[in-house]
């Protein structure tokens, strides 16, 4: 095969270049003759939204040759099948894509003319949004097409004396006017702006019409009732006559009343000024509370409880309370009116003790400071470390009380001489002269008198009595 195409590599590209021509051509051709794929062809494949009509008469309808149907005179997609169901013909119409949904149930088609050659369209009026969406497939009901009508069959549905008074009427037209082409073209266009003058009063016409058909209509209806009701409008005359001759009584008073009238027309329009601007600025207050009044409601319900329970207690306690308290609020009078004057400055102190709280309160972000509050609650720790609650007499105070061997003779002795105080002396706990003092009057072994030594608190090791004194 490699072979054979290298021995005719020339006949060979000109095959090649010959199917390439026919594809261009043939490619060309279809597309001039509207060929459409199916959407499931890649690239040149294209989907339609179809809706069918159901025509009295099909006449000059050939699909295939570009006949297109139209909306509002813009082309929305082409006639593509014709065929007869029923005595009718149904005239299927493959429309865009983009059009799909759009035409409704309520839809109409006539088949019209594009030109004088009877190559027929479809003048399709899609319906209103008011109407559902005509589905794929969908169809018109003959109700609501109209087929294209031809001059003979409006001749055919005249009588011979119709027709022929037409023929002599056209055929005498045209005799008078052979060769006034120009002139009645002119003459028919001077009379465009009567015309339109015309037409307008036309339409008024029509509109008075109507409107005087509904004014004698409307006086038939109030003649009726003026009938019926004579009782009535004869004492509306009367009652009118003494309303008139009280009115002719107080004339004087309404001369004075007019008069006064353009001062309080000037007032109630600057009043009305201020109104305006205060309902500028209470709309938007109102929108405001718009959320607040919807939660009031249910707030109202749930506070009626509390409102029954209190309503004893605000009328047969709280009332009378404030009825017997009058008398003193007003010998209060005067007091208060000096501490309104002072109250300035007592408010400035609490500002400024305010403010000191606010400090001691404080607490500094993070953890590595802390408040005034943190270190005094640790300075009440310390404090109460000051203290211990293992003596039966409470918290007690430590401490070292330093006695010397002469106080304690001294305090021998009054616990001789005084019972009373004795029993206090006891309670101190101090130690015994004989345990921590010496002698008096004992000598050192060089001889020489050695002095009283000092009685202390601190416990001495060999002894098992406590040295330690406890005080309050």
């Amino acid at each position: 095969m490699k072979r054979a195409i290298r021995t005719y590599s020339r006949d060979f590209v000109a095959i090649i270049g010959l199917i390439l021509v026919a594809a261009l051509v043939s490619g060309y051709i279809l597309t001039n003759q509207r060929l459409t794929l199916p959407g499931w062809v890649p690239v040149v494949g294209k989907d339609f939204y179809t809706v069918t009509g159901a025509f009295s008469t099909a006449q000059a309808v050939t699909p295939g040759q570009g006949q297109t149907v139209d909306i509002a005179g813009v082309q929305v997609g082409q006639i593509a099948k014709v065929k007869l169901e029923n005595g009718l013909a149904i005239i299927t119409m493959n429309l865009d894509e983009k059009y799909r949904g759009r035409v409704y149930r309520n839809a109409s088609a006539l088949l019209r003319p594009r030109t004088g050659l009877r190559d027929m369209i479809v003048d399709l009026s899609p319906g209103t949004a008011t109407a559902r969406s005509l589905p794929e497939g969908g169809r018109i009901p003959v109700s609501e097409t109209l087929p294209d009508v031809n001059f003979d069959e409006i001749l055919a549905s005249l009588d011979t004396d119709t027709r022929d008074y037409l023929q002599i009427l056209l055929g005498s037209g045209g005799d008078g006017l052979r060769g006034q082409g120009v002139a009645l073209r002119r003459a028919l266009k001077r009379f465009e702006p009567t015309g339109s003058a015309l037409r307008k009063v036309n339409e008024g016409l029509a509109e008075r019409r109507e409107n005087i058909r509904r004014v004698i209509h409307n006086f038939s209806l109030l003649t009726q009732e003026l009938g019926e009701k004579d009782d009535d409008i004869a004492r509306f005359v009367d009652a009118s006559n003494a309303v008139f001759s009280s009115l002719a009584s107080q004339d004087e008073n309404l001369r004075a009343t007019v008069r006064a009238l353009p001062s309080a027309l000037t007032a109630t329009q600057q009043g009305l000024g201020k109104v305006d601007r205060f309902a500028s600025e209470l709309g938007p207050t109102l929108s405001s509370l718009r959320p607040t009044a919807r939660a009031l409601g249910p707030s109202l319900r749930q506070t009626r409880p509390f409102l029954r329970t209190t309503t004893p207690v605000l009328r047969d306690e709280i009332r009378p309370f404030s009825r017997r308290a009058q008398p003193f609020v007003a010998e209060l009078r005067p007091t208060m009116r000096d501490l309104a004057r002072v109250t300035p400055d007592l408010t400035a102190s609490f500002k400024v003790l305010n403010a000191l709280f606010n400090t001691l309160a404080y607490n500094p972000p993070g953890d590595k400071e802390e408040g005034y509050l943190f270190w005094l609650s640790w300075a009440n720790h310390v404090t109460n470390t000051l203290f211990i609650n293992q003596d039966a007499h409470g918290p007690v105070r430590r401490g070292i009380v330093v006695i010397s061997c002469a106080s304690l003779q001294v305090l021998d002795q009054v616990t001789v001489s005084n019972r009373l105080l004795a029993t206090l002396i006891g309670l101190l706990n101090s130690p015994q002269t004989n345990e921590v003092c010496a002698p008096t009057g004992t000598t050192t072994p060089a001889g020489t008198a050695t002095p009283a030594p000092t009685a202390t608190a601190t416990p001495a090791p060999a002894t098992a009595a406590a040295a330690e004194a406890e005080g309050r």
